[in-house]
């Protein structure tokens, strides 16, 4: 409890100075209780960014869309009749619509990570893979351009927390500085942190140079929820 306290402090300290970017890993979406989480703190104004991949999107939408996530149930965590075609059917159905935007209006979706970044307008770099199936029409096919992408968003952030995602950590570690100069040349830190359930993960992303990420071992599904109970 006490330490969920210490990072409700760090979310509200962070949504009052700046701006608070999230890498999100896709296991984030397969646990309602997490998806319920980060819908709070985004409405709530505890998110300024969304970087991800296109298994974030794609699992998250299919649990708006079919309360599946790779066909598996979120509620009871139950494996569906067919359930692998799900994110299939979902690629496909978004793809015809032309946008994410619009599949959540034709579909008249709600709940859930994408969708609540969809109502509060809050940008969501989404950048591809050469594994990636489909992709949905928002992921960056082009490395470069998807890198670009992210910087951009880093570029404006004072906060950076990262979920479950040792590719996307590792590249928003890579690009992010470890101080900003603010108005009237005031030196203020960029504030951090990487949580996963691998300790490798972890390693990984401060043996890559990001000497100043503070990190937490822990399953991302119950973090999210229980700080989304804290705030």
């Amino acid at each position: 409890g006490r330490e969920y306290g210490e990072w409700g402090g760090v979310l509200r300290r962070g949504r009052g100075q700046g701006k608070m970017g999230w890498v999100r890993g896709r296991a984030g979406a397969v646990d309602r209780g997490a998806r319920d989480g980060f819908e709070k703190l985004s409405f709530d104004g505890y998110a300024d960014a969304v970087r991800a991949g296109n298994a974030l999107a794609t699992h998250e939408l299919e649990a708006a869309w079919l309360g599946t996530a790779l066909g598996q149930d979120i509620y009871t965590q139950q494996g569906m009749p067919n359930g692998h075609y799900n994110h299939l059917d979902l690629l496909n159905c978004v793809r015809m619509a032309g946008s994410i935007p619009e599949f959540i209006k034709e579909s008249n979706l709600s709940g859930g990570i994408v969708h609540a970044c969809h109502e509060k307008g809050i940008p969501m770099v989404l950048t591809g893979s050469i594994r990636d199936d489909g992709p949905l029409p928002e992921v960056y096919a082009d490395v470069y351009a998807g890198a670009s992408a992210m910087r951009d968003q880093i570029r404006e952030a004072t906060t950076v927390i990262c979920l479950a995602t040792t590719l996307h950590a590792i590249a928003t570690g890579n690009m992010t500085p470890s101080f900003r100069v603010t108005t009237g040349d005031m030196v203020r830190p960029v504030f951090f942190y990487s949580v996963d359930i691998s300790e490798f993960a972890l390693g990984k992303l401060r043996d890559r140079g990001s000497l100043s990420c503070r990190t937490l071992v822990t399953n991302v599904q119950d973090f999210v929820g229980r700080l989304g109970q804290k705030l």
